[in-house]
């Protein structure tokens, strides 16, 4: 039987390579388990997958099309935007946005059918130095999603708890659970690093973001 276009840009869309992620079979799930940390990005339609993440002042964006049964999440983290980084700020984080869109487009062509939950930007101790990041970032998420037209099915953001969070892209359903504090301090390290790290390597103005 001939592969229909949909089923074609299903199949690419699926098969787009994760970005940042750990594939790991979970025998308690039951499931393959994609687990992403900061600057991920992972787009799936297998009903066997779970994307997981854990999230401080970082946001985690799980987008879904429940027509086609297929979702994606990103896990990204606002670079500071101190004088004329902020347009470098916004810039960095609409592309995080842009990448997990347009890997959903890719497999359905459809926009007007994309939903969204969003987690995390808390205020958790030893975050990165910037004032109020946390608040920052769901600032941007949500303002971002109401300009492209996405409605955001429900939030949980802000506080001063990590999270610990689980997508399963084909339904769109989402769990959370709150961190312990021994973890909290992992996670606020390895966000201190990603943001050193763009501190020094900076993002390419002259690059023309999707």
């Amino acid at each position: 039987m001939p592969i229909t276009p949909r089923a074609r840009r299903l199949q690419q869309g699926s098969n787009t390579p994760d970005i940042a992620a750990n594939r790991y079979h979970d025998r308690q799930l039951g499931a393959e388990v994609v687990n992403i940390v900061v600057g991920g990005c992972v787009v799936s339609d297998d009903p066997n997958v779970v994307i997981t993440t854990t999230l401080g002042s970082c946001i985690a964006a799980c987008l879904f099309d429940p027509v086609a049964a297929i979702g994606g999440m990103n896990h990204f983290l606002l670079p500071d935007h101190n004088g004329d980084r902020l347009s470098i700020s916004s810039r960095y984080g609409s592309a995080a946005m842009e990448q997990l869109i347009n890997r959903l487009l890719a497999a359905t062509g459809r926009r007007d059918r994309l939903r969204a939950k969003i987690f995390g930007g808390a205020s958790v101790n030893g975050a990165p130095r910037s004032s109020g990041i946390g608040q920052r970032n769901v600032e941007f998420v949500m303002e971002y999603l109401a300009a492209e037209g996405i409605p955001t099915m429900s939030w949980d953001v802000g506080g001063t708890a990590a999270r610990a969070v689980r997508f399963y892209p084909t339904s769109g359903r989402t769990q959370r659970r709150l961190i312990a504090e021994e973890t909290v301090r992992d996670i606020a390290r390895s966000e201190t690093s990603f943001m050193d790290r763009l501190r020094k390597t900076g993002i390419d103005g002259d690059v023309e973001l999707f």
